[in-house]
């Protein structure tokens, strides 16, 4: 399995692309949204297009909603190269630097693009106005490509966020080599960064009840799959395994003539249509 230093070690060559740690993005993405509700919302229901596979199509809340005025305003598709960019892809981009790949990288959890407040577009001389009348500033040379959006009512620490995202993603998947939750990218972190499957970490733990609950991003993935089922509400939707989930299961199992043990193993992850 292909680590995060495989794709160091093997694309500063001039290839020089983040895709192949998609996956792990995503999870990332998903633990800081567990950790701070709606911290970043997708926007790839606005009219956008990019490559899937190295566009993360995620801003803050308010950078969105002034991001669908701009697009209405301009009443074109806006083509990006760049959206939020995830702890993983800027510890790449930040061992890269210096190299034919990247001249220079801000630190992780420090760059612009890591707080879901920047795009980069390659028509950006024509979406100047638009953007800019809804609060994206231009950055201009030598960046022409790039806007921030300086608008209020965001979150200015995001990219901390999203190292402790990832501080405590990695805890969960590696119990026995825990490390400090606090949202440094130090030595320890990058050690963990390095190490980490390029493709993410595998999820489909086996959920049930027990003391402590557990929590985590694939638990709030199955209520949201009870939920479509319409047996659970929506205020019940908290990432923890706790009584409420526990019998809402077994009536799904009982419903579906599976085994009433109110744990999600394989067969009632695939009766909910989730992957085993």
């Amino acid at each position: 399995m292909a680590t995060v230093r495989n794709i160091i070690q093997t694309h500063a060559n001039g290839t020089c692309g983040t895709q192949d740690v998609k996956q792990l993005s995503l999870q990332v993405i998903d633990e800081m949204n567990l950790l701070i509700p709606n911290v970043l919302v997708s926007f790839d229901d606005l009219d956008v297009s990019g490559n899937e596979a190295t566009v993360n199509f995620f801003l803050q809340p308010k950078a969105k909603e002034a991001l669908r005025r701009a697009i209405k305003r301009r009443g074109v598709t806006l083509r990006l190269n760049s959206a939020y960019r995830t702890v993983v892809q800027q510890h790449i981009l930040f061992s890269w630097q210096g190299s034919e790949c990247v001249v220079i990288a801000a630190k992780p959890g420090l760059s612009n693009h890591e707080d879901g407040l920047a795009l980069d577009t390659p028509d950006w001389e024509e979406w100047i106005p638009a953007l800019e009348d809804e609060g994206w500033a231009w950055f201009g040379p030598p960046d022409e490509v790039h806007f921030t959006f300086m608008g209020g009512g965001v979150k200015n620490d995001v990219g901390d966020i999203g190292v402790k995202a990832f501080q405590i993603l990695w805890n969960k998947h590696n119990p026995k080599d825990l490390i400090g939750e606090d949202s440094d990218y130090g030595p320890e972190t990058a050690a963990r960064l390095d190490r980490s499957p390029a493709n993410g970490f595998a999820i489909a733990r086996l959920l049930k009840l027990i003391s402590p609950p557990m929590k985590g991003e694939d638990v709030r993935k199955v209520q949201q799959a009870l939920l479509k089922e319409g047996l659970l509400e929506a205020q019940q939707m908290n990432g923890i395994y706790n009584e409420a989930t526990k019998l809402t299961v077994e009536i799904f199992q009982k419903r579906e003539g599976l085994g009433i043990d109110g744990i999600i193993g394989p067969q009632t992850r695939r009766a909910l249509k989730m992957l085993a």
